[in-house]
């Protein structure tokens, strides 16, 4: 565990419904050879946007959810987070985002990420005017594809606030070893 990291981590229902409708999109795929029986449990519950549902059965659906649909191509789960993004930042958080300002708008992605990931460090550091970096300690390898999916966050909050070419790189990552993960963010 990281220091300043907290123990009880969790992620809200908000995020888990996306994963459960997802699963259950694909009735076909036999999702019990993927998932821990604890993970199962998640999938076939009723899920309520405002709870909070503990980490480690929903890494387990985002990572099934990764390898077995997107083939464990980091590309297709950014796309997954365009997608959730605009639902995301469109509707249910739509009063964090500044229109016209992408850089006040990413100054508030701390915010939306503690909405729905209970117990991550974020720091962030403003690089330019139109540049900033977003340092998340972590040391659970299992989050990767987590990190991908954010990617996709922040291009569309790029996007609909009025930002062009984004370009949203992880240079320094703590699934290979680092100490955290780095997202450099810069548009035009």
């Amino acid at each position: 565990m990281v220091k300043g990291q907290s123990e009880e981590r969790g992620v809200k229902g908000t995020m888990v419904l996306d994963i459960v409708k997802t699963i259950h999109g694909f009735k076909d795929v036999p999702w019990d050879r993927h998932l821990s029986p604890q993970a199962m449990a998640l999938v076939s519950k009723k899920i309520l946007a405002s709870t909070w549902y503990p980490e480690k059965p929903v890494k387990e659906c985002f990572n099934a959810i990764y390898r077995v649909l997107g083939g464990g191509k980091p590309e297709a789960a950014r796309e997954w987070g365009r997608v959730n993004g605009r639902r995301v930042f469109e509707d249910v958080y739509k009063n964090l985002i500044v229109p016209g300002d992408p850089m006040q708008s990413l100054k508030k992605l701390n915010i939306i990420a503690n909405a729905f990931f209970k117990g991550w460090t974020y720091q962030f550091q403003e690089l330019g005017t139109r540049s900033i970096q977003l340092k998340v300690l972590d040391s659970d390898r299992e989050t990767e594809v987590i990190y991908y999916l954010i990617q996709g966050w922040i291009d569309v909050i790029i996007e609909i606030t009025g930002g062009k070419n984004a370009r949203v790189l992880i240079p320094q990552k703590h699934w290979e070893g680092n100490e955290s993960t780095i997202i450099d963010i810069r548009w035009e």
